[in-house]
């Protein structure tokens, strides 16, 4: 029974959640991340989202800050359309 084993096979399954996404999985969260910060008047920008993903997320890859920014700008989240700009006072 031991040696029928696939131990490479049982440590992918375990590991399996920590897949790759999809590009809308990943805009999805992105856009939830962002949503979250900005309703708790945290910072929201590309830097603090990725910083936040990589913190709290499982996500693979981890978007850069220049994707990230796409995606807001995709989105209509971008400061200046959303009236969050820097120096604001947080609530």
């Amino acid at each position: 029974m031991w040696l029928e084993l696939d131990l490479e096979e049982l440590e992918r399954e375990e590991h399996s959640y920590a897949g790759e996404r999809s590009p809308d999985e990943i805009e999805a969260v992105v856009t939830l991340v962002r949503l979250e910060l900005y309703n708790k008047g945290e910072a929201c920008g590309p830097r603090a989202l990725r910083k936040r993903l990589a913190e709290h997320y499982n996500l693979k890859p981890l978007p850069s800050e220049r994707t990230i920014s796409r995606i807001l700008a995709k989105q209509g989240l971008t400061g200046a359309r959303t009236g969050h700009y820097p120096g604001d006072v947080s609530h």
